[in-house]
């Protein structure tokens, strides 16, 4: 017994004396024919037709062989009926009535597969390994880009296949293309060519001489992009970019701490120039300001320190030079008072005498302005480390506390090393304080300074 399977046999046909819609009981063969019996086990499926002269039904039937069991009820061959076609408008069973009828093997016409080549030009002559296609509901035609070939291979557009399935043709003929609804992936996942040779050698960025695709086996849905954490040498991407390992991959930057720069080696990292290297985040360093160009716009402590001595030279020459000038402007004032007080004496008494309470009053507010305080002490100044500062006390008679002051402190000489007069001041009744800076180490010096206090109202 084949179940499923329908084997067609030529010269097979019997009598049937079977009545209605009954199944068909088989009486023997008729002449020239063989039973059903020699080619059909029992249960076998079978395509049947039937026909009194007047009646037919064509359809696939049981074959049941009465000698195949003793309990059964078939006591004679017997064909279950299954009919797809009889002279009925419906194609149901026939009701035969009495009288014999002819019961023999058929190929329906619904069920039967031509091949089509010779039928018509458009059908083609099958070659070995290609594969039949339905051409209409019964006729098979052959076109060569579809074969199947012995190792398993399945080649379209390939008549040749190496893998199981096979697709070749042109990247611009949509045939070669594959689109599908999904795809499941093995264990032998997907394998992406390296592309030094062939059509996609010249993928741009896939390929180049300083970066060649070289291709290989995936076995996930993506691979992810990486930073180069636990790289050995690192650039450091990793302490800028975070990714967010899913598809459709987002690049993200990470959070930095407040102060921080992202940045090269500092300037002073060694004798210049530098070693190039990695950025990193860092704190801004003094070595990464290009000192070179903020000299125009700061002053270093050497400046400050040279810039002293020439302030002090430049204070010393225009106040000599000054003095100068003021004698001989007080000589040339004391003439031409002479000449007046001479010609005008009388009327100048009396002004005097009305003047003389104002003038002492005048005098008086005047003499601090006009008569300053001075004195020239010896002073002996003590070591100061770089960035100290102190305060000197020199005694000046007749300076109050209680008064404003204008004081110009100036040494005698030059200083030995770099010293800075910062300001001086009245600090109580008949002394002077001063305040000096050492930019810079500073070991001491004894030396004679000149003070003068005016007094301003």
């Amino acid at each position: 017994m084949t179940q499923n399977a329908v084997n067609l046999y030529d010269r097979v046909k019997e009598l049937s004396y079977t009545i209605g819609t009954n199944d068909l009981e088989l009486s023997g063969a008729s002449a020239g024919f063989s039973r059903f019996r020699r080619f059909y086990d029992h249960d076998d499926i079978i395509f049947y037709a039937i026909t009194d002269g007047t009646f037919y039904e064509v359809g696939s039937g049981v074959f049941k062989r009465e000698d195949y069991s003793s309990i059964d009820t078939i006591h004679v061959d017997t064909i279950v009926r299954h009919p797809f076609r009889s002279s009925n408008s419906d194609d149901s069973k026939v009701n035969f009535p009495a009288g014999t009828k002819e019961v023999y093997v058929t190929y329906p016409a619904t069920h039967s597969v031509i091949m089509g080549s010779g039928l018509s030009q458009g059908l083609n002559i099958p070659q070995r390994h290609g594969i039949a296609v339905w051409d209409s509901e019964n006729v098979l035609n052959y076109f060569s880009n579809f074969v199947f070939t012995e190792n398993g291979g399945l080649g379209i557009n390939q008549p040749n296949p190496f893998y199981g399935i096979d697709l070749g043709g042109d990247e611009q003929d949509y045939s070669s293309r594959v689109r599908a609804s999904g795809y499941y992936v093995g264990p032998t996942g997907i394998y992406f060519q390296a592309n030094t040779t062939g059509a996609n050698s010249n993928d741009v960025g896939l390929n180049s001489e300083a970066s060649p695709y070289v291709g290989g086996r995936q076995f996930v849905h993506f691979k992810p992009n990486l930073t180069d954490v636990g790289i050995t040498p690192s650039t450091n991407s990793h302490l800028v970019f975070d990714v967010s390992g899913v598809v459709n991959e987002y690049l993200l930057l990470k959070k930095q701490s407040a102060g921080q720069v992202f940045a090269g080696p500092l300037t002073s990292c060694g004798s210049p120039p530098c070693d190039a290297d990695y950025p990193s985040f860092r704190l801004l360093g003094s070595g990464d300001l290009p000192i070179s160009e903020l000299d125009t716009l700061y002053t270093t402590n050497d400046q400050l320190a040279i810039t002293s001595g020439y302030l002090a030279s430049y204070t010393d020459f225009e106040i000599l030079s000054a003095s100068g000038a003021l004698d001989i402007s007080i000589s040339g004032v004391q003439a031409n008072l002479d000449i007046h007080t001479s010609g005008y004496v009388s009327d100048f008494r009396d002004f005097e005498i009305a003047s003389s309470g104002r003038i002492d009053t005048y005098l008086d507010s005047a003499s601090g302005i006009l008569y300053p305080h001075t004195a020239s002490v010896s002073k002996t100044l003590a070591a100061m480390s770089a960035g100290d500062v102190i305060a000197e006390s020199f005694t000046v008679n007749n300076v109050s506390a209680s008064s404003n002051y204008t004081v110009n402190i100036s040494p005698s000489g030059n200083l030995n090393e770099n010293l800075l007069i910062t300001h001086g001041f009245v600090a109580s009744d008949n002394t002077v304080s001063g305040i000096f800076y050492a930019p810079s180490a500073f070991s001491g010096q004894t030396m004679t300074f000149f003070i003068s206090a005016h007094e301003v109202h």
